[in-house]
């Protein structure tokens, strides 16, 4: 079960137990009373485990409400199965810009195998499902599909909140097919008259139907235009944050952001690090540069590294 959820149930039945503990004394129902002590100290020795044990493969549960959903009974299948495919499609567009770089604009999704989730429980109140990572390896660090999800949960949150300056935050994370699968997504789900409750990690996120429209119109008011560029300046890079910024040579603005991941392959060959030589000298690169806009007028503009051409 996913932490959170079975963190909860547990909170849940350690509340009962005490309410019924305090309604005795151990002189009026010896029984009762020692039966209740043992299953307190249970609770609360299973809730403190699992409260420090580490979260580092993914997991995620989407509950769904409103038009779609029968009580606690059901939701209908048609629409459940497309529900469930669009977000799988979200996570394995983010996990192949995040592991390839940026995707083109057509042609298949690469390393879809890698953002594989499996539905593991069926949740009932309003009706949801419980996705887990597909890998069984044991991770110490967060496993790189857990930080999708994460920017998932995150991103699905922005759009629909209404404080306007998630923008920006989300502007860095969505590239034009991001876009596109994310306007399928709160599409099915405005045009399904259908909530959503998204529950990650130690984070609630509850969509209204408000919410779900706005996120919508959101997204449907998006425009990404992409092009490629050449610049000269000195390159600094953070190999494992997969970050960058190209200081220019002359007066200019710095360049930051993120750097492909064959970007970083090229540039380490065959040793472990990145050759000392490379950074903090001035190299002609390739960049492509990604412009997301509102209707409105509001832009944001990033940079992704994704060669450096030659020694300048």
């Amino acid at each position: 079960m996913l932490k959170k959820l079975e963190v909860d149930a547990l909170k849940a039945d350690l509340a009962a137990v005490t309410a019924l503990l305090a309604a005795r004394t151990e002189d009026d129902d010896p029984v009762g009373w020692l039966q209740l002590s043992g299953r307190q100290a249970d609770l609360e020795r299973a809730l403190a485990q699992l409260e420090t044990a580490p979260e580092t493969r993914a997991a995620v549960a989407l509950f769904f409400g409103g038009r779609p959903v029968l009580g606690s009974k059901g939701i209908a299948a048609n629409f459940a199965g497309k529900a469930i495919d669009r977000y799988q499609d979200l996570l394995a567009k983010r996990y192949a810009s995040l592991e390839s770089g940026p995707l083109g604009d057509r042609g298949p999704v690469p390393l879809q195998a890698n953002a594989q989730m499996l539905i593991t429980e069926v949740a009932r109140g309003s009706f949801g499902f419980v996705l887990e990572e597909a890998s069984e390896t044991t991770a110490l660090v967060d496993t790189p599909l857990k930080q999708v999800v994460d920017e998932i949960s995150d991103l699905v949150y922005r759009l629909s909140a209404m404080d306007e300056t998630g923008f920006e935050a989300v502007a860095e994370t969505l590239d034009d097919r991001l876009l596109a699968s994310l306007k399928e997504f709160f599409k099915l789900l405005d045009d399904g008259g259908a909530t959503l409750k998204l529950v990650e990690g130690q984070k609630e996120y509850v969509l209204q139907r408000e919410d779900v429209e706005r996120a919508r119109t959101r997204a449907d008011s998006m425009e990404i235009g992409e092009r490629e560029q050449e610049e000269t300046g000195i390159v600094y890079l953070l190999p494992d944050s997969r970050r960058f910024e190209l200081h220019p040579t002359d007066a200019g603005i710095v360049r930051r952001g993120t750097v492909t991941a064959d970007c970083l392959k090229e540039l380490r060959g065959e040793a472990a690090a990145i050759p000392a030589e490379v950074i903090g000298r001035p190299w002609r690169v390739r960049l492509k540069v990604r412009e997301v806009r509102q209707r409105s007028g509001v832009a944001k503009i990033n940079h992704t590294l994704t060669k450096l051409i030659e020694r300048v």
